[in-house]
């Protein structure tokens, strides 16, 4: 809409009429366009990478594409407006595009067989094809002859089939591209989408004989057969555990695998499990879904064993974590399950046993897949699993561990003929706050202690207003830093892990899933309080020390001190690693100086390079003759003010006096443009200071601009350009490293008058940038503005204002464009900008004193 109105008053009377000035000016105002809306989709992705908000990666793809296809029809518009010069442009363009698009192209998948592959198939079993799950399951059978109950793979070849026949990918990118993980209702509407594409799918043929000659292979079943499916996506139980987060299910008829199998691999796209990837900065190329096709084992215990001790990591124990019938409920936090404790030292010993009530059980209902029954008073308080059912576990504990090399998170089940079964060996991840041993120090914190006496989940300190969580459905109405306080702890709350400081859970398990996933985002996690749970009020305002089990009333500064910041695995992941990459080919800006030799398109080394060099000599092309020396187009006049600015006025109709028509140089008092009149004296206020003080080193930095910034060190500080009219104002401003384009109407219609205001950019380092964008966003929105921002770029709108509160307002912005010319240079992360627009507003346009001061 702004370059729009730039054309309003512009006609074609202001130039010759041939043909070739004709297609130049569309050619121009078409570039204008891709400029605007390339500098908006940089600025998108220079926001995804410094502010790091959690994106699927297919929003990056997307932006790119739309970054790629701006600046292409700028080279395009520019090349038709001059066609005599810079056609190595084009090859430039095509070199940085085709370095972006590489990185953001998805890996090559394989569709072709074998759709299935059984665990006696040595040669073509690998982690690529078959997931983590599948993978180390492959090496407890073949290596470590563990028993696993009978079964095969259907892989993530047959998935990458499975989409590409159905044509999916396509419509799940634009679902991902699109996609507000911080919006529950864009998180929710978008999982319901993919997975509804999924089930609506038809699995294909050859993957179907697949699946029915893995099943005869597995030898004589019986007829009522059952399997589990489990996913086995890649990336799965590695360093990300997917804890919970994707789809098993249980007790599935023969005839309904097919079926089963469509709802497993739709499960990578749940909610939680989109939330999980996307803020572990996994891409959704990196996880194909392979799928555990075992034999179903009817169990009469299950459970979780735990080759470190969380609580003693210093000791040689493993625990082994038991429930009565299906794990289920142990793992989706429902019951407290009973706990053996034994040494890796000497697996032979039973340390300790901890017997907990076991009220509820999972089992296997013919009709159904599963069904919670209550257990029976004589069993639920005995010990699930016998001594040397435990010991047999602890010893094959202690062998995964040698042979994966690191701690082990095992899922084993027995079955009613007391037979063991390994399910899942995954590595334990673990990671604790980093904090000094704080135990002997509890007894004098002074504050009064409201919850005690459970078991320390994820270590660590954290503070902050109790939620009480009474049912899933208030998960998007959790605060940020809120203490949360849940009965139980399903997996499904991953999706509010970043609003919370600590979770306190009145009954579950170390061994649950949700349990993982508190480690691995390092909140702070206690269970089965058995004191003090009910004192928790909503509203209240707690610390939580999970390392001891204590809850204290109020906030306790000595133990908040001694807390460590959580891991931030998001820096270091693929998602910022590629977006790094395609943020130095794309943003970064080095090609400065017009008037430097160097100013050629073989000097560009990104697209914002392109998109600047372009925009120059597009505006040169325009306003000036085009040739080397510069010289003016007829009807491009020189402002010169009592400000160092140079400005290029070309006036469309009454902007300036009639007697100075034939002038190439004007003065301020020749413009009778109105608003260009109002911005001049907001520019020219005696409270802005143009020249050099003491409190900042401006002689060195202006050196350095004037040598490596927008203008050379031969040239007048700014250079900017402007279409005027008696009531219309475009200008487009130059300062430094950033830039302004302004456009106008003030007239005496109030209906007719507005303002339209963008800036972006500048030279100091992007919290800088980012800090004088906030503040231009608090004036403007107090001079009633509609303020949109994003990173670096401010894009405002005002309208409808009598002509002379449109002149005042212009005023006003000429004041905050001279008071913030370099403001990002200075700007500390501490600065206190609500107080810096008081000042503004009450008359304060210098903050360079103030700002060191502070520093």
């Amino acid at each position: 809409m702004l370059i729009k109105n730039l054309f309003r008053y512009w006609t074609f009377q202001v130039f010759s009429p041939g043909t070739v000035l004709r297609e130049k000016y569309e050619s121009f105002k078409a570039l204008l366009e891709h400029d605007k809306a390339a500098h908006e989709y940089m600025a998108t992705l220079e926001d995804m990478y410094y502010s790091q908000k959690k994106h699927d990666f297919q929003a990056v793809v997307t932006t790119y594409e739309h970054l790629g296809h701006s600046v292409s029809k700028m080279v395009d518009e520019l090349l038709k407006m001059c066609p005599s010069s810079n056609w190595s442009l084009k090859d430039y363009f095509k070199k940085f595009d085709f370095y972006n698009r590489f990185m953001l192209a998805p890996p090559a998948f394989d569709f072709s067989p074998p759709f299935t592959i059984g665990f006696d198939t040595d040669e073509s079993f690998n982690e690529t094809i078959t997931g983590k799950k599948a993978f180390s399951l492959f090496h407890l059978t073949q290596e470590l002859a563990l028993p696993i109950p009978i079964g095969f793979v259907i892989t993530t070849n047959a998935f990458h089939y499975f989409l590409e026949t159905n044509n999916l990918q396509k419509s799940i990118n634009k679902l991902l591209s699109d996609l507000d993980i911080n919006t529950s209702t864009s998180l929710e509407q978008t999982a319901k989408q993919i997975e509804q594409l999924i089930i609506n799918a038809v699995v294909p043929e050859d993957i179907d004989i697949a699946v029915t000659n893995a099943l005869n292979d597995l030898g004589h079943v019986k007829k009522d057969f059952r399997v589990a499916l489990r996913s086995s996506a890649v990336k799965e139980d590695g360093k990300a555990s997917f804890a919970g987060q994707y789809q098993t299910l249980l007790n599935v008829k023969k005839e309904d695998i097919l079926n089963g199998y469509k709802q497993v691999i739709a499960g990578k796209y749940s909610s939680q499990a989109l939330y999980y990837r996307v803020n572990q900065g996994i891409l959704d190329s990196e996880t194909p879904m392979a799928v555990l096709v075992l034999e179903m084992v009817d169990s009469k215990a299950s459970g979780v064993m735990y080759t470190k001790d969380l609580e003693n990591s210093k000791s040689q124990n493993l625990l082994i974590h038991s429930v009565w019938g299906q794990g289920e409920l142990l793992v989706d936090g429902g019951v407290a399950p009973d706990v053996i404790k034994v040494s890796k030292n000497n697996p032979d010993t039973i340390l300790s046993t901890k017997t907990s009530a076991k009220k509820n059980q999972t089992i296997l209902e013919p009709g159904l897949s599963t069904r919670t029954v209550q257990t029976d008073s004589q069993t639920k308080d005995q010990l699930s699993l016998d001594e040397a059912s435990a010991l047999t576990l602890a010893r094959w504990g202690v062998l995964l561990e040698t042979h994966f090399n690191e701690p082990q998170d095992i899922e084993w089940c027995q079955d009613k003929r007391g037979r063991l079964f390994v399910l899942q060996s995954r590595p334990l991840n673990i990671h604790p706050a980093k904090i000094q041993d704080i135990s002997e120090k509890t007894l004098s914190i002074p504050n009064n202690i409201l919850c005690s006496k459970g078991e320390t989940v994820c270590q660590g300190i954290g503070s902050g207003i109790v939620y009480r969580l009474e049912q899933l459905s208030q998960l998007p109405l959790i605060p940020k830093g809120s203490v949360v306080v849940v009965k139980q702890a399903p997996p499904q709350l991953v999706k509010a892990i970043h609003h919370m400081s600590a979770i306190i859970i009145e009954t579950g398990s170390r061994a649950s899933h949700f349990s993982s996933i508190a480690r691995e985002f390092g909140v702070p996690a206690i269970v089965n309080v058995s004191h003090g749970f009910d004192a928790l009020v909503s509203g209240s305002q707690v610390t939580v020390d999970a390392d001891n089990c204590m809850v204290y009333e109020g906030i306790v500064n000595s133990l908040i001190k001694r807390s460590a910041p959580r891991e931030d695995f998001f820096q270091d992941s693929s998602f910022m690693t590629k977006l790094r990459y395609v943020i130095n080919f794309s943003a970064k800006l080095k090609l400065t100086d017009p008037n430097a030799r160097s100013f050629v398109p073989e000097a560009c080394r990104s697209l914002h390079d392109i998109i600047r060099f372009t925009h120059e000599m597009a505006v040169k092309e325009m306003f000036l003759s085009g040739n080397r020396k510069g010289s003016r187009k007829k009807g491009a006049k020189k402002l010169i003010s009592n400000i160092p600015m140079l400005f290029y006025i070309l006036d469309v109709g009454s902007g300036i006096k009639q007697v100075q028509k034939e002038n190439d140089i004007l003065k301020s008092e020749d413009i009778t443009c109105i608003p260009m009149k109002a911005l001049l004296k907001g520019l020219s206020h005696p409270g802005i200071s143009w020249s050099e003080t003491s409190h900042f080193d401006w002689e060195e930095y202006d050196r350095i601009v004037m040598a490596g910034g927008i203008i050379s060190a031969d040239s007048p500080q700014f250079g900017s350009y402007a279409v005027v009219s008696k009531e219309y104002l475009n200008v487009n401003f130059r300062f430094g490293y950033h830039f302004v384009i302004l456009d106008t109407i003030c007239s005496s219609i109030k209906e007719d008058n507005y303002i339209l205001f963008r800036f972006s950019g500048g030279g100091g380092n992007p919290d800088g940038r980012m800090l004088r964008a906030n503040f231009i966003k608090g004036i403007l929105t107090r001079l009633g503005f509609m303020v949109e921002i994003k990173s670096d770029l401010v894009d405002a709108e005002f309208k409808n204002a009598t002509l002379r509160s449109m002149e005042e307002t212009l005023d006003v912005i000429g004041r905050l464009l001279g008071a913030t010319k370099l403001m990002d240079m200075y700007l500390k992360e501490n600065t206190q900008l609500e107080l810096m627009i008081d000042d503004f507003m009450n008359g304060r346009y210098d903050f360079r004193s103030a700002v060191e001061e502070k520093g």
